[in-house]
């Protein structure tokens, strides 16, 4: 779970409702029930961490070493589900087994992140808020109570107390956690993209420097213009036989013509004798994987010509 998805105000009102909700279980430690009110306040304190990263900024403890607490958890519960079974105590292990599930797949890294997974989780945990919202059944041994299984007349006083609010609010903070995650994993950049980035930015230098140059070319327009009659007589001059094809010598060298199958990798041997090129002739053709196959009859820009 990436905590800059959540919202650094929510984050705050959650902090305050998981600390009283950890302030509540840590006072029950004493009872009999002391197992189920640690395994309660271990997941308060990871959501209030978990809260504190994006509200507060903590980073003092890695998300790997929680990973390894909250796995460690579940493998505890689990082993006391089985330990105790039969028992007759009134533990929710299932519960228990989902909740430290859930926290250690919080802090699991993103690529384990998985939307389906996010929002299967989120139902659970809304189904579980409004459970502890509407209250605990209250069950009363009478004095002289019989075997009798029939139904009560009147149905058991719900309870709703500071036990059921603490679980309600560590509930509602799951079920925002992974809302907010649900299908929100940041994607990274394409290679491609990354390329080009990269590229317009190797690039920038060069361009910053072409208005400057373009600026000193421009200079000496007024000297030209002072002198029509020279200008008037330029285009009478004739110029040698070799000195017009000069600028074109490496006109048709500056393409490739590909054949089916070639690649990148495999023209820069072929023209240059060796793969050193393969990196400008990636830059050259932006839009080209040095891995690609090319099809019959795709140009490919060549950085310099060939050698012979």
């Amino acid at each position: 779970m990436n905590p800059d998805l959540l919202s650094a105000n929510l984050s705050l009102a959650f902090m305050a409702i998981i600390a009283a909700a950890l302030l509540a279980h840590l006072s029950q430690l004493a009872t009999r029930r002391r197992l189920l009110h640690g395994v309660y306040a271990a997941t308060a304190a990871g959501l209030l961490y978990l809260f504190g990263e994006k509200a507060l900024g903590w980073s003092f403890v890695p998300r790997d070493v929680l990973l390894a607490v909250y796995a460690a958890l579940f493998v505890a519960v689990a082993g006391a589900a089985l330990l105790r079974r039969g028992k007759g105590e009134d533990i929710p292990w299932i519960g228990l087994l989902i909740e430290q599930g859930a926290m250690a797949y919080i802090f699991a890294p993103g690529a384990y992140w998985k939307p389906p997974l996010a929002a299967l989780l989120l139902l659970y945990f809304l189904l579980e808020l409004f459970s502890w919202l509407k209250g605990r059944e209250e069950t009363r041994a009478t004095a002289g109570a019989s075997t009798d299984n029939r139904p009560p007349l009147y149905p058991p006083k719900r309870v709703r107390g500071a036990r059921e609010m603490a679980l309600a609010g560590a509930a509602a903070a799951l079920a925002y956690v992974f809302a907010m995650g649900t299908g929100k994993v940041p994607a990274p950049p394409a290679p491609e993209e990354q390329a080009n980035v990269e590229q317009q930015t190797a690039e920038s230098p060069a361009s910053s420097e072409t208005p400057a140059e373009s600026q000193a070319a421009e200079a000496p327009a007024p000297s030209e213009e002072l002198k029509p009659a020279e200008t008037a007589q330029a285009p009478e001059a004739t110029t040698p036989p070799d000195a017009a094809p000069a600028e074109k010598p490496a006109a048709p060298e500056d393409t490739y013509t590909a054949k089916a199958g070639e690649t990148l990798k495999t023209i820069a041997r072929k023209l240059y004798g060796k793969a050193d090129k393969l990196r400008a002739l990636t830059a050259a053709n932006p839009g080209v994987k040095p891995g690609a196959k090319l099809k019959a009859g795709q140009v490919i820009k060549l950085p310099e010509p060939p050698a012979k």
